[in-house]
């Protein structure tokens, strides 16, 4: 019996179930992302305030997310380097604080469904990369 293997039988599983809460998380911050540019409700509330004469700034801020997301998912696709990934999911943890800062200099009001689509996907992007990242040293 190979014990490495069987050792390594945890860690495997873990990292399965990372990589299929990753892409989820991908597809969430594209489809948050995209509804929210369309004024779809499903995942943020559309104040007036958010959504009234300071509606380009954040949608900007959409447009870019969702390029930066599917940018880097390719290049971790194509090139296997997950250090992109633990990259963007630091990015997604400092947006929420980047939020908030947003919120107080412009007296709005944002929905907290944002901290907390981007608080998942940051540790979710965070985790997977860091695992990955983890067996490829280990290897």
């Amino acid at each position: 019996m190979n014990t490495r293997s069987v050792s390594f039988a945890p860690l495997t599983i873990l990292q399965i179930v990372l990589q299929v809460n990753f892409n989820a998380s991908v597809i969430l911050i594209l489809l948050a992302s995209v509804l929210s540019l369309t004024g779809s409700e499903f995942f943020f509330e559309n104040t007036s305030d958010l959504y009234g004469p300071l509606a380009n700034n954040l949608r900007l801020i959409l447009i870019y997310l969702c390029l930066v997301q599917i940018a880097v998912y390719g290049f971790y696709q194509m090139s296997s380097n997950y250090a992109a990934i633990v990259a963007l999911g630091a990015f997604f943890l400092i947006l929420i604080l980047s939020l908030e800062y947003y919120a107080a200099v412009n007296q709005v009001e944002i929905d907290e469904n944002y901290q907390q689509v981007f608080l998942y996907a940051g540790l979710s992007h965070l985790l997977y990369g860091g695992i990955c990242v983890f067996r490829k040293k280990g290897s």
